[in-house]
């Protein structure tokens, strides 16, 4: 029973695959009371058996609120369930079931919604089954507090409105996997039968690198066009396609309609080739109780391993799972180094910056991402300090998006911090946004702590059209030197010759990242991440030059790109801040008439100047004695292609 003043959660988790109880695995318990300001999060680890438990003392009397019980799949799919509390109503139990270890077969849930055959009942949705793997079971959740577990149900609503409806599926045919897809649709006496791009794949057993299309398009008299990612197209119905080489692609399936008279397009991302033998890469949690920090290791598949650590304030441990008492709250930069004790016999080192804290320093940080009306489900919301916290670093922390586009950083120290949401799906029609609707973070709306103003909604941009064609872009961010990168949180956007962003692509943890199947024309790119400036350079596509290749540097403080194409060497603007003369070191590979402008932070344009620049080293001088303190944007540009905004302060 729990305590007049406490609350208490427990369960068990087990594997979808045998039954059998999981030990040692994370369970997130998260507290957001609706009075009395209490905020809780703590993991909690299973015991031998599976089961797990946690109680949680409230200072004073019981508050209302919602207690969130999650669990992380082997999927990387998040298992949640919301418990209201209050007086009286304080012991919860959930059991979760689910995958672990390594991941399953590949099997795909998705779905979406068509107004039934005539006569159609407006409020009734006839919900098309699109999932990869047939034998089910399948669990629909339709948002009203109605369910079925039929393949493709026709479900009836009493009033219009938009619902958000959960699709959950097995195959036990496939070695036990499952998926879950959720949409928001919209329900009224307006919705037409529309036309619909939808498709599925399979690779040939014997040959990775050749894949099966199946259209499950719906409309009549359609015609089909599909880009493979690799510069190569197709007519088809149902294509098979040969990839060149190994790969994650980017599939786009275009349908044009006759009946009706429409047109859909819809993409998914594939991998083509081999899976990745196990690798050396391992990785680490950390759970923080104010001074006291629990780590736990981690190594693909469970592998056997050596774990010695450093937790940043001259102190060592060794072991898989470790605890830690700092003396003092700050930065600490945490290293964890694995040695496989197998065949492979490989070693590896990860660090994490992270942040230590009392009860009276940290704040929680949450508010909601939405890509148009709806929430985006998949994607991650990211948090910047914009200056270093104590212990002399900058401060960050990621926050994956649930179904409901929800996020939540509970330990957020003081101080000024801008705040990013970034999709998952670099295909779809929305791009990495700022709080308050910024692209670049130099322009961003930063949230001062203290006290919280939650939620900090953001809405994503919507990106421009991007003309198909033969076209494509190759590129690598080098690292060379760092120990500590975040390359894989750089965003690598995508705009047109008249500065509209028309896409982006995540880096990945190596670096790369492509865009394909661009029109020829006038691109500009240009890597986001919070707090460090970067170049923006110029890709011109053609016949003769269909491939660009873009090498650029990130040296941990700033951005620097190059092409085959970029006629600017390096960049640098100085002293930081500025009191009254900011000086502008320019080097470039040919000449170049530029355009200098200072903006302040509210788009107002305060300074221009324009510059005849010679081939090699060129310092600009700007006079900024007559501006008031406070922060600005630096721009130059010519017409052949440089384009820098970076963030000055001036005193």
């Amino acid at each position: 029973m729990a305590q007049n003043n406490a609350l208490s959660v427990s369960g068990s988790v087990t594997d979808s695959a045998s039954g059998s109880p999981v030990p040692n695995y994370q369970v997130h318990i998260d507290i957001d009371s609706a009075s009395g300001g209490f905020y809780y999060h703590h993991i909690v680890f299973t015991m031998q058996n599976g089961n797990y438990f946690d109680s949680i003392a409230f200072p004073g009397a019981v508050p209302t609120g919602i207690v969130m019980v999650s669990v992380w799949d082997c999927m990387q799919h998040m298992h949640y369930v919301n418990f209201n509390f209050g007086p009286g109503n304080q012991t919860f139990t959930q059991n979760f079931h689910i995958c672990v270890g390594q991941a399953p077969p590949p099997c795909h849930a998705d779905f979406y919604p068509a107004i039934p055959p005539p006569p159609p009942n407006p409020l009734a949705v006839q919900f098309i089954n699109t999932s990869t793997g047939v034998n089910g079971p399948w669990n629909w959740i339709f948002g009203d507090g109605s369910t079925s577990t039929l393949f493709a149900p026709v479900h009836v609503y009493s009033a219009a409105g938009v619902y958000q409806v959960t699709l959950k599926m097995g195959d036990s045919a496939l070695g036990g996997c499952y998926g879950t897809a959720t949409h928001s649709i919209h329900v009224d006496d307006s919705v037409g039968e529309g036309c619909h791009a939808e498709f599925t794949w399979y690779c040939d057993s014997g040959a990775m690198r050749t894949v099966n299309f199946i259209n499950q398009s719906v409309g009549t008299g359609a015609t089909w066009y599909w880009s493979f990612g690799d510069s190569t197209f197709s007519t088809d119905k149902n294509p098979i396609h040969t990839y060149a080489n190994d790969g994650v692609f980017n599939v786009c399936l275009t349908i044009t309609t006759t009946n009706p008279n429409c047109t859909d397009t819809r993409c998914h991302e594939l991998i083509a080739g081999p899976p990745p033998p196990p690798g050396c890469q391992s990785w680490f949690y950390h759970m923080p109780d104010w001074l006291h920090i629990s780590f736990q290791g981690n190594m693909p598949m469970n592998a056997p391993a050596t774990y010695a650590w450093t937790f940043g304030d001259g102190a060592t441990g060794t072991g898989k799972n470790v605890d830690h008492t700092y003396a003092a709250p700050g930065m600490y930069s945490v290293s964890l180094t694995t040695v496989r004790q197998d065949s492979i016999n490989c070693t590896y080192t990860s660090t994490q910056q992270i942040f230590v804290a009392d009860s009276l320093d940290i704040h929680q940080i949450y508010g909601q991402v939405f890509a148009g009306s709806f929430p985006m489900s998949r994607g991650l919301a990211m948090i910047f300090s914009d200056d270093t916290v104590p212990g002399g670093m900058p401060y960050f922390a990621m926050s994956p998006l649930d179904s409901t586009g929800i996020y939540m950083f509970p330990y957020v120290p003081n101080g000024e911090f801008v705040i990013w949401a970034v999709p998952f799906d670099s295909v779809g029609g929305y791009l990495p946004t700022f709080y308050q609707q910024a692209l670049y973070w130099e322009l961003a709306t930063k949230i001062s702590l203290g006290q919280p103003a939650n939620p900090y909604n953001i809405h994503l941009l919507h990106a421009g059209n991007m003309m198909l064609g033969p076209g494509g872009i190759n590129g690598h961010v080098n690292t060379t030197g760092l120990k500590i990168t975040t390359v894989n949180e750089i965003s690598m956007l995508l705009t047109d010759d008249q500065g509209n962003a028309i896409g982006f692509r995540r880096v990945n943890s190596s670096g790369g990242f492509n865009f394909s199947d661009m029109a020829y024309g006038t691109y500009y790119l240009k890597p986001e991440l919070a707090n460090v400036p970067s170049d923006q350079v110029k890709i011109v596509l053609s016949a003769t030059n269909q491939i660009a290749n873009v090498t650029m540097t990130f040296n941990g403080t700033s951005i620097t790109g190059v092409t085959e194409l970029s006629s600017i060497e390096s960049f640098t603007a100085y002293p930081v801040p500025v009191n009254n003369v900011l000086s502008l070191n320019v080097k470039l590979v040919a000449n170049e008439n530029v355009i200098v402008e200072i903006y302040s932070f509210t788009g107002q344009k305060v300074l221009s100047q324009n510059y005849s620049l010679a081939k090699g080293e060129n310092v600009v001088k700007l006079d900024m004695s007559t501006l008031s303190s406070g922060l600005y944007i630096l721009r130059v540009t010519s017409p052949d292609g440089i384009k820098i905004v970076q963030k000055i302060v001036k005193q």
